[in-house]
């Protein structure tokens, strides 16, 4: 049967579409199995990482007969079957090696196909992808090998487009790790302090209650009484046109410090909204100061009190937190600046912030 521009165009829709599904092409090799009259119509995509493997897609359940180690060889970009041509199972078995004639014939033979149609595609990052229609009694008609082959540049073009949300995702997930692990947080407040909107780190905040809450009016409400006022003062002054930013203070255990800021109402005419940025702590204090112990050579106390120093306490104060006299303190500041190669206070702060205990 010959294929119709319309049903082209159908199935390159549904290819391309299939690229954002969070289950890639489904609907598409339903709809390519249908329009072929085809046993089974599967997909093999090789990442091309070491170690990457190979997705297997197919409109149900993978079949199991199936041995990704197999695919691997057929679809692999520098194997035999040049990229874009169609090939049927004879073609393929005289182009291919050995072992790769035989994973074919084992593909074929588990899924109990007679008849097979291959294309092969590449992208410039190193994937590749594999489409395998089968059949079982009769073979393929011209047009549907027709139809296969004006697929070929559209896989192509889906598949860099599918490897590249892949990156982008990954990117997206490792920057969110790494957001979640500096214990970096925001929310967006109007000038009445209701929360506008946040972002998820700030939600788990207001979940578990870390320092801030949200009251029933919706308004950001931290948990210090002092917090609350310089909020307040803050507030107010934006409210009276008083543009500026303040830092306030949230939490000792866990530390926790709030940024805020002003920014343009996106609407002519409206109050600027306030951005409010915390910052601090995940770990306790417990095991951040474990952690500079170990990567500094610091005894406990010197550990403890780097720990201090660096969140801008004087030696004075921090001398009566860890239980030592101010002399005693001094002379254990010296040691840490020593044994961290800082200069001073400043020095230690920029020193223990750009380093992976920052990240724990």
């Amino acid at each position: 049967m010959a294929v119709t521009l319309l049903e082209a165009q159908d199935l390159v829709a549904l290819l391309h579409r299939g690229t954002l599904a969070s289950d890639p092409w489904q609907e598409f090799l339903i709809a390519l199995r249908r329009r072929l009259g085809a046993r089974e119509v599967l997909l093999f995509v090789a990442t091309g990482d070491a170690g990457g493997g190979v997705l297997q897609l197919a409109p149900a359940k993978p079949p199991e007969v199936v041995e990704d180690a197999d695919m691997a060889r057929l679809a692999d970009r520098d194997g035999p079957l040049r990229a874009k041509r169609v090939f049927s199972r004879g073609e393929s078995r005289d182009h291919v090696s050995l072992p790769q004639r035989a994973a074919l014939d084992r593909a074929l033979e588990g899924l109990g196909l007679d008849h097979a149609r291959m294309v092969r595609v590449d992208e410039p990052g190193g994937a590749s992808l594999l489409l395998l229609a089968g059949q079982r009694l009769d073979d393929f008609t011209g047009a549907d090998v027709s139809l296969l082959a004006m697929l070929a540049d559209h896989l192509e073009i889906a598949l860099r487009t599918w490897r590249a949300l892949e990156q982008e995702r990954l990117r997206a997930g490792i920057a969110g790790e790494a957001v979640r692990r500096l214990n970096f947080a925001w929310f967006v407040l109007d000038t009445r302090g209701a929360i506008v909107v946040h972002s998820e780190e700030a939600g788990l905040l207001l979940r578990q209650r870390r320092a801030v809450q949200r009251s029933s009016t919706g308004c950001l409400v931290p948990e210090l009484r002092s917090a609350q006022g310089a909020l307040r003062r803050y507030l107010e002054q934006v409210a009276r046109g008083e543009a500026g930013s303040r830092a306030i203070h949230l939490s000792d255990e866990p530390w926790l410090d709030m940024l805020l800021t002003t920014r343009p109402s996106e609407r002519a005419g409206s109050l600027p909204m306030v951005a409010a940025y915390v910052h601090g702590e995940q770990p306790t204090s417990t095991e951040r100061s474990a952690q500079l112990q170990e990567l500094f050579g610091l005894t406990a106390k010197e550990a403890q009190l780097a720990l201090l120093i660096s969140r801008g306490v004087k030696i004075a104060e921090a001398a009566g937190q860890l239980g030592l006299t101010v002399e005693t303190a001094r002379l254990y500041s010296k040691r840490v600046y020593a044994k961290t190669g800082t200069r001073g206070q400043a020095d230690l702060v920029r020193l223990v912030l750009a380093s992976i205990v920052a990240l724990s």
